[in-house]
């Protein structure tokens, strides 16, 4: 127990140096939904226990997050009950959470003999954590030609509240990364330099993501590397250069599908050189138009029938004129939508004008502020989730089958 404890403590003061990216710039989470924190207890006597950033990953499917092999001390204790260790997902501008996921297994990547180390790992998660209103990256599949521009997210130590913060970089010559005092290897590794930087400049989380635009319109984030640590730039290994060493995703694809059972395939937001890790379910996706979704939970607030009144309901009719019908058992409402790949917009609302009484008037005041906010939706199987503008889950309503 004291060796993992000191070999954690090691991990988290070499993961993170200053505590934060050096000259990093605040980032617009909702272009960065991808991107999770391996949250823990920190290990320094100063910090009283508070919860950290141990490394940064990436969503890559519902249930599994790309991280660092490296980082093993840290989601190791998840399932050896050392210490609370939760995955964050779904970070807000506030710097807190939507959710914190329990990790209930972890693989790390192999090593072919004569090859430094493959410093990747898969996390499974105990739940979908698009429920929280996380996307899942696609793989950057386009050539990494030096003078490519990529971006690294991390969150330094990370303190609940800490924003998430961005450094722009380029992909580099790989002698440079390729020093006799680290491992490195062009097989399966690439290197990125901060040009202009000073000691540790931009220095990302370990285990994070490093991201390239790519798609259609060249304006996706698609995961390309992981962080796997800088280059020493003395034997002591005080300092380290402007050069980061990372993990190139693109090789992994094989081993990521023979861990999860998924497949990559087309980017389904339609990307031209990305790939997506695509999973199987057993359930097919109900549809959002034509489908008697119940609603179960508005606001976190479970929405029941009272009085034998109509059960809560929203129907979304498709066709030439979109509308819908609603109701948590008083009034009957309806509005306009439009959507368009997973985005949502509701017009203003037309009801009938009963007076609603007690528990049924405050489940219609949430509805109706539902209505309102509502911008984006997702369905998994027979589960229908919005969101709001944030990416905050508003409601939950599943499919009933008549």
């Amino acid at each position: 127990m004291m060796l993992r404890n000191l070999v954690y403590g090691a991990l988290v003061c070499w993961c993170t140096p200053a505590f934060a990216i050096i000259d990093g710039v605040k980032a617009d989470v909702d272009a960065y939904r991808s991107y999770v924190s391996i949250r823990a207890t920190s290990p320094f006597p100063s910090q009283n226990g508070k919860e950290i950033n141990a490394c940064g990953g990436t969503l890559i499917a519902s249930h599994w997050v790309l991280t660092a092999a490296h980082c093993w001390p840290s989601y190791e204790a998840a399932l050896t009950g050392d210490g609370p260790v939760f995955v964050g997902v779904n970070l807000g501008p506030d710097g807190f959470f939507e959710q914190k996921l329990h990790i209930v297994d972890y693989v790390l990547a192999p090593t072919k003999p004569g090859h430094e180390r493959l410093d990747a790992a898969l996390l499974n998660l105990e739940e979908d954590a698009t429920r929280y209103g996380a996307e899942i990256a696609s793989v950057f599949e386009g050539t990494l030609a030096i003078g490519t521009a990529t971006t690294t997210v991390g969150l330094g130590q990370g303190h609940e509240g800490d924003p998430l913060l961005y450094y722009e970089s380029r992909v580099t010559n790989s002698d440079i990364c390729d020093s006799p005092r680290v491992d490195y290897d062009g097989r399966h590794d690439f290197c990125v330099g901060i040009p202009g930087s000073t000691q540790r400049a931009g220095y990302g989380d370990s285990g994070g993501p490093l991201y390239i635009l790519g798609g259609t319109d060249g304006d996706e984030y698609q995961v390309a590397g992981i962080v796997k640590g800088g280059v020493k730039a003395n034997a002591s290994g005080i300092e380290e250069t402007e050069n980061i060493r990372y993990t190139d995703v693109n090789k992994l694809q094989d081993w990521i599908s023979a861990t999860t059972g998924c497949t990559f395939g087309a980017s389904q937001n339609g990307a031209s050189n990305g790939g997506e890790l695509i999973c199987a379910s057993s359930t097919p996706d109900a549809s959002l138009t034509g489908t008697y979704w119940k609603i179960k939970t508005i606001f976190g607030n479970e929405i029941g029938v009272v009085n034998n009144k109509r059960k809560p309901q929203i129907i979304f009719r498709g066709g030439d004129n979109n509308t819908l019908m609603a109701t948590v058992g008083c009034n009957q409402i309806t509005a306009s939508f439009t959507q368009e790949e997973g985005f949502l917009s509701i017009d203003p609302v037309l009801a009938t004008r009963m007076a609603c009484f007690g528990a049924v008037a405050k489940a219609e005041n949430d509805l109706l502020s539902l209505l309102e906010r509502v911008a984006r939706y997702k369905i998994h199987g027979d589960t229908l989730l919005l969101f709001g503008s944030g990416g905050t889950v508003l409601a939950e309503l599943s499919a009933v089958y008549l």
